[in-house]
């Protein structure tokens, strides 16, 4: 398997990115909403919290080391028949201190230390998946209300159409088949629309879920004026950078964590150090004594395991097969981190290749339809080709503004791939 991670590294292309979100999403308004989505997506802040809660283990991890100190005050009454009573009391300050041999407390920070790191990549992660996230609905909302203004605007054409077959039909140079042709054309331009709208709302509805607010209209820009995404130039380097991205990054400290339990198990066959001891004060030292007076006690043991019910060789063996599965998760994480790359290059050069072609495809289409109108005008050209024209104007547009979309995100998913939040 190794062996195979390191042929990909040398086969795939990977990218020099430097580039923060802020510099990739330039649309201003866009911006504010990722600016929206960071501090209140509900995900990330869980994370956050993630994050917190390991430091706070960590924390508690670096004072293992040190004893613990407790005071434990106690008082006895007795009572004889026949006697006065008595009363005793100690109140001492304890002391424990329990050193594995093994090295067991430094495993365990060790461990309390990667996680803390597992956790901060992982929300760094989370952090770029939600930038890219955010940026695609923005992106696919801009394009969705794109198409439903260009099929508004070829409905009313179509509309039009209509009526123009309708009046030729009456004055004999058209008909009933024109005439049902293109009240079918008009019929199904006007059929799309609920489904756009649908897809508007529901893109609406994702974009306001990922910002954690409620359903509602959403500020963008419009199609004219929106700011594309920018990507630097990428030069090519060996794949083996992908290290460097969150997931992975992640999933790297999370095989270091198992490691350090994996230690952390195994220093449980190693004696263990107890030391133990108090000092406090006490009326009671073999006798009745008033006042008080210092009361010393310190004990030492070492104890090494015999028979524990074969739960340490079952904690061993479940800490090796969790390194194991670690393992499985790292180089899982290194395929996919290359594996999007490589889909999300393949698919920005696609779109670039295409992209001149379909705006020149487009271009004819429209003066496919301006001459046949010119041609209806002047000469005996069929309306019907008038109206073949204007329909694959309008495929052609639809077209156009779907592939735009496709390269948007082809950008914004190697941005994720090569993320740099």
């Amino acid at each position: 398997m190794k062996k195979n991670l390191i042929l990909l590294f040398c086969l795939i292309p990977f990218a020099l990115f430097s580039q923060t979100w802020n510099t990739v999403f330039v649309d201003p308004i866009l911006q504010k909403l990722i600016q929206e989505g960071l501090q209140a997506n509900s995900d990330i802040r869980t994370a956050e919290l993630s994050v917190k809660q390991a430091e706070t283990l960590l924390n508690s991890a670096n004072l293992s080391y040190l004893p613990n100190f407790m005071i434990a005050p106690s008082a006895t009454f007795s009572k004889v028949q026949g006697q006065k009573h008595s009363l005793s009391y100690e109140l001492p300050l304890k002391m424990e201190w329990e050193l594995s041999l093994g090295g067991k407390q430094r495993f365990r920070k060790q461990s309390a230390k990667m996680q803390v790191h597992q956790y901060q990549q992982l929300l760094k992660y989370m952090q770029i998946v939600l930038v890219a996230d955010i940026a695609n609905a923005y992106y696919t909302l801009v394009t969705l209300e794109k198409q439903l203004e260009i099929s508004q605007q070829a409905l009313e054409i179509q509309k039009e159409n209509v009526s123009v077959f309708r009046a030729l039909k009456e004055v004999g140079k058209q008909n009933e088949i024109a005439v049902n042709q293109a009240q079918a054309d008009c019929q199904g331009v006007e059929a799309s629309l609920p489904s756009l709208e649908l897809q508007i709302q529901q893109t609406k509805t994702a974009l306001c879920m990922l910002l954690n607010r409620p359903s509602c209209d959403v500020e963008h820009s419009r199609w004219d004026n929106i700011q594309s995404v920018r990507l630097e130039n990428i030069d090519t380097i060996p794949l083996g950078k992908l290290s460097e991205r969150a997931d992975v990054a992640a999933a790297q400290y999370g095989l270091q964590v198992a490691l350090n339990a994996k230690k952390a198990a195994k220093s449980d066959f190693y004696p263990t150090l107890s030391i133990s001891g108090s000092v406090g004060w006490t009326n009671n030292i073999g006798e009745i004594i008033d006042p008080a007076k210092i009361l010393l006690n310190a004990i030492g043991s070492l104890t090494q395991p015999l028979f524990q019910q074969r739960r340490l060789k079952s904690n061993l063996q479940v800490a090796q097969y969790q390194y194991e599965q670690a393992q499985i998760a790292f180089e899982k994480a290194l395929l996919v981190a290359g594996g999007e790359l490589q889909d999300a290059l393949f698919a920005r050069d696609a779109c670039l290749r295409r992209e001149t072609t379909r705006k020149q495809q487009v271009e004819s289409y429209k003066k496919a339809y301006e001459t046949s109108v010119e041609f209806m005008r002047y000469s005996n050209t069929s309306y019907l080709e008038i109206l073949t024209a204007q329909k694959a104007l309008l495929e052609s547009q639809l077209l156009q503004t779907a592939e735009e979309l496709e390269k948007q995100q082809s950008m914004i998913n190697i941005y994720k791939a090569l993320g740099n939040f």
